[in-house]
């Protein structure tokens, strides 16, 4: 029986003549104070989406924008990414009542599973080697390490790392012997919930021979110039899907948002750049559906950043090709993303031993 039959039922009980009911309690009259604050929220919601609804049209057409948009207010579909270093037999053990509905997806390398009914996964919990099983995440974080190719005896620095699914998919690709990752995250809640994750999922002897959790500003990594193999940087950007589910945060959108943050997201690119050796390469994700934040960070990199960079043709099996990347969005990919990508190489010297505080303050000027 649906909630509006049973909440029928109750009414057709009251009309009965049961006025102890407490379906029959008329609820308490709004004062005009706190009506006209409701009113000016509605209007307020209903400007912003207008708002949001003409920016995002312009960008993606009048024909494709009300699908995307569509597909954008559905939940979020998510894959379980399992943990090469957990106890395989126990999970199949522990998943035998759903393996019907598993499918393994084969746009990925390392072992992930989506729902085919798009039911709720069972939650995650460790093996009798106190390791978890499996993450739950979107399919698009695990396609970013795959984009990166990353080799067992990569060097990687993974500059915007929390929560920890990308940085966990980096882990397990890396070898105990020759890999090494450093992962970085500046707020300090995030960066023990960063250390949490990955001690919860991987050994404890390969934690201290490969992982490495620092807290520095990404915008002003220079620390260590040319020192790693491969970057990931998963910038942060608008996630116009979050706001869309976060009527209070997607109350605060406006199209200034994708200008401050693409002016954050060349001060990071520039950082991830100075860090990666020559001939290395750097992939720069966001899950922003904005050219601002995407294609072109990367432009305006290629022409007044300071290191040369040249931008890597990626051979992957599922989303859209840009100018510069692809951009997976979930009206195109059965439910995924949206994930933007796009892959550099670093191809040369950097024409300055470091970006002073004046080149950032004219990106935003350029854009003010």
């Amino acid at each position: 029986m649906s909630d509006i039959e049973e909440g029928g039922g109750k009414k057709k009980g009251g009309q009965r003549g049961n006025k102890k009911n407490g379906g029959d309690k008329k609820k308490p009259a709004l004062s005009k104070k706190k009506e006209k604050e409701l009113q000016r929220q509605v209007e307020k919601r209903n400007a912003v989406m207008t708002a949001f609804n003409r920016y995002y049209e312009e960008e993606w057409g009048a024909e494709r924008w009300p699908k995307l948009l569509e597909a954008l207010k559905k939940p979020v579909r998510h894959c379980m990414m399992m943990n090469k270093y957990a106890n395989a037999e126990e999970i199949k053990l522990k998943l035998k009542d759903s393996l019907s509905d598993l499918t393994m997806l084969d746009f990925v390398s390392i072992p992930c599973y989506a729902s085919k009914s798009c039911s709720r996964f069972p939650q995650p919990s460790k093996d009798s080697n106190n390791l978890t099983d499996y993450y739950i995440l979107d399919a698009g974080s695990v396609l970013a390490t795959e984009a990166l190719d990353i080799q067992p005896d990569d060097h990687v620095l993974d500059i915007c790392a929390a929560p920890g699914g990308k940085t966990l998919s980096v882990l397990q690709r890396l070898d105990k012997q020759y890999g090494r990752l450093t992962s970085n995250e500046i707020a300090s809640d995030r960066r023990r919930r960063l250390r949490q994750v990955i001690e919860s999922y991987i050994p404890p002897d390969v934690v201290e021979e490969v992982s490495t959790v620092v807290g520095k500003d990404g915008t002003r990594y220079y620390g260590e110039p040319e020192q790693y193999d491969k970057v990931l940087l998963d910038a942060p950007c608008s996630s116009e899907r979050h706001l869309l589910h976060d009527e209070k945060e997607f109350e605060l959108w406006s199209p200034k948002r994708s200008i401050v943050n693409a002016n954050r997201q060349l001060s990071i690119l520039k950082a991830a750049v100075h860090s990666v050796r020559i001939d290395g390469v750097v992939l720069y994700a966001t899950c922003s559906i904005s050219s601002l934040e995407n294609d072109k960070v990367i432009e305006k990199m290629m022409k007044k950043g300071k290191i040369p960079i040249e931008p890597v043709k990626m051979k992957l099996t599922i989303g859209e090709r840009t100018k510069y990347g692809i951009i997976i969005t979930p009206d195109k990919t059965d439910g995924w993303g949206p994930l933007y990508f796009s892959l550099v190489r670093r191809t040369g010297e950097s024409k300055e031993s470091m970006y002073g505080d004046q080149e950032d303050e004219d990106d935003e000027n350029d854009d003010a």
